[in-house]
């Protein structure tokens, strides 16, 4: 089903246009935190390569959550070793993500 269907299914189904706006807000919340979690986990695709082309040596992969003003956002990222055998999370390293935080510096 495209978006605009299940807007329509929205607008059809809430009986006022407060119920809509809410209902509507929270499926963009929905939606967005997933596209972002995906756009994540495509980063971490392109520096676990350029990670492994340098030597490092992949381990497993972890979920994460973060909380964004938008919402929370849900991903896995890579564990990596580095050649002197340090363990690193090159995706949170990138995006600036301090470990066991789980809010991002805005919302801090």
């Amino acid at each position: 089903m495209d978006i605009i269907s299940i807007i329509a299914g929205l607008l059809k189904d809430t009986k006022s246009l407060i119920e809509f706006e809410e209902q509507l807000k929270l499926l963009m919340q929905k939606a967005f935190t997933q596209w972002v979690g995906e756009i994540f986990e495509e980063l971490d695709k392109t520096i676990k390569q350029e990670k492994l082309e340098e030597g490092w040596v992949y381990c497993r992969s972890d979920n994460r959550s973060v909380q964004f003003l938008f919402g929370s956002v849900t991903f896995k990222r890579s564990l990596m070793r580095d050649k002197r055998g340090n363990s690193h999370y090159p995706l949170d390293e990138c995006l600036g993500l301090v470990p066991h935080r789980r809010y991002s510096p805005l919302v801090e």
